[in-house]
């Protein structure tokens, strides 16, 4: 399974590679007509990448999975990406709030006997803020978003025969930036970065509702 979604993760990083080739080349087509966008007044200004009709649904892949990065120095340790599923619903032109679940899993071992499993469970409530004002690009959605969120771990081990769990529990405060750009009026990708206990950037694929 942890191989299944490192090669998944690979093609996905791929597809971003693309994606930021057609962000450039769009952007040198819409030069000229970014003149005229500029020019219109700023409240009423909107490229159309965002707006208060939209609802947007994405799921993508994370990277590193910090929750089996700060526990159990020396030992040695695997993990999978982390999978994100993501809502956001436009409240106005430019502003837009949502929330967010994130799962992972991972290992640790300390020689043949000794191992412990971890999982690890992420929600937050976010909200976004749209530069559909700022670019004028209608297929590139930049955005910044901030919340909070909770996370809860599980670690659980079976050493020599000796069983022993514990779960910590913390509250987050998820900051994110990223881009989506549409391929289609309702299909694109979208790339992230920033800190939300989970992960430092997830790639995926995202559709406008």
């Amino acid at each position: 399974m942890n191989l299944n979604l490192n090669k998944l993760y690979n093609r996905m990083k791929k597809i971003v590679f693309l994606v930021l080739a057609g962000m450039l080349s769009a952007g040198a087509l819409q030069a000229q007509s970014g003149k005229a966008f500029y020019n219109s007044p700023y409240k009423t200004r909107n490229s159309g990448s965002f707006d208060a009709r939209y609802s947007i649904l994405s799921f993508g892949l994370g990277a590193p999975n910090k929750a089996v990065q700060d526990t159990y120095a020396g030992w040695s340790r695997s993990g999978s990406p982390v999978v994100y599923a993501k809502y956001e619903h436009g409240i106005m032109d430019e502003v837009g709030i949502g929330g967010q679940i994130a799962l992972s899993g991972g290992s640790y071992k300390n020689g043949a006997n000794e191992k412990v499993k971890i999982f690890a469970f992420h929600m937050a409530v976010l909200g976004y803020y749209h530069f559909n004002k700022l670019i004028p690009v209608k297929q590139l959605d930049v955005y910044a978003g901030a919340g909070l969120g909770l996370r809860v771990r599980n670690a659980s081990s079976d050493n020599n025969g000796y069983n022993d769990n514990f779960d910590d529990t913390n509250i987050t405060v998820p900051v994110r930036v990223g881009g989506r750009y549409y391929f289609t009026d309702n299909f694109g990708a979208y790339l992230e970065a920033g800190w939300d206990d989970m992960s430092d950037a997830a790639i995926g694929v995202t559709f406008r509702l």
